[in-house]
């Protein structure tokens, strides 16, 4: 897939912007040019997308102006995270043929990602990450503890944004908007991943039925030993959503179901408590805790343009693909 026609096609749609450029500026234009395609045609490959269909959208008026738009931004600015948050974004809009509120937000994103800085994107993509996201293989200590260390912190030893006139600028260029109200980082664990963050419960403390028979003895399979205390009984379910659609799935009064949602719901620790036990299992989390109680991330809503470029960002830093028809 040598994507000949796509690229001849790229490379007239841009001339016009090349020949403004002087002398020594104009083969730096071109060089830059150059690297932006070829880094969006690698990128075309990794999607298994032929040039027929790539052409087939670079001839729509849309697709040729928004990739201009990204050629211009590259060739004025050249950092390397620019070329790849771009590359990424324009191989997502190519693949987005229908008008859809998607391929208006990824037009939106190759306007806005030029008016960030590095750590502007590594701040949107670590919220993107721990406000938006669910790692569904997280289901004990361990696999918690993998995914904080080979996603969470590589993103945040990027560096991130520090300064308050960085927050603003977020604000003033639609990636974000400040909420009314702190969301404090222990929450999104606990309401993510509650089932990691669970006191425990004594077998003899379980609720029983009419009858008197245990809730365990009832339904084994929804009860495990507690992970955070191996004398007790935990409800075996990571989180409300997942309790909701195991219980749904038996044959279970209402009673009994609404017994295990609030059995559930007051067992999980206190927020304090899992920050303690994250920074237990990760102590390099307590930066993370700290940035996020004294910065403006905490009061930070992402907008459509925010989870495109974040989403863009943590991939280029993890490796991790996101579905952003999940999001948008």
């Amino acid at each position: 897939m040598g994507y000949d026609n796509t690229k001849a096609l790229c490379l007239d749609v841009v001339s016009d912007e090349l020949k403004k450029y002087k002398a020594e500026a104009y083969e730096e234009a071109k060089r830059r040019d150059s690297y932006l395609l070829e880094k969006v045609v690698a990128e075309l490959s990794k999607r298994n997308m032929t040039d027929e269909q790539a052409l087939s959208e670079f001839r729509e008026p849309s697709m040729q102006y928004d990739y201009t738009e990204a050629q211009k931004a590259y060739i004025k600015a050249g950092t390397p995270e620019l070329a790849s948050v771009l590359s990424n974004i324009l191989a997502e809009r190519i693949g987005e043929s229908s008008r859809t509120l998607l391929q208006i937000a990824l037009g939106e994103s190759i306007k806005i990602a030029p008016k960030l800085i590095e750590t502007q994107m590594a701040t949107l993509a670590l919220a993107f990450i721990l406000k938006h996201t669910k790692r569904l293989n997280v289901n004990d200590h361990s696999s918690l503890v993998e995914y904080i260390q080979n996603t969470v912190l590589p993103i945040y030893k990027k560096g991130v944004s520090q300064k308050q006139s960085e927050f603003q600028h977020l604000n003033f260029t639609g990636c974000s908007q400040y909420s009314a109200l702190s969301q404090e980082l222990p929450s999104f664990f606990l309401n993510t991943y509650s089932g990691l963050f669970m006191k425990g419960i004594e077998k003899d403390k379980l609720p029983k039925d009419a009858d008197g028979k245990s809730f365990v003895d009832l339904y084994p399979n929804l009860f495990l030993k507690c992970l955070n205390n191996s004398d007790t009984l935990q409800i075996n379910a990571i989180s409300e959503d997942v309790l909701t659609t195991l219980i749904e799935r038996l044959d279970m009064s209402q009673e009994h179901q609404q017994i295990f949602k609030k059995l559930f719901k007051e067992n999980r620790m206190s927020e304090e408590a899992v920050q303690k036990l994250v920074v237990k299992l990760v102590p390099e989390m307590q930066d993370v805790f700290d940035y996020w109680a004294n910065s403006g991330i905490a009061l930070l809503t992402l907008t459509s343009v925010g989870i495109v470029i974040g989403a863009q960002y943590a991939k280029i830093i993890t490796g991790q693909d996101y579905d952003l028809n999940i999001w948008i």
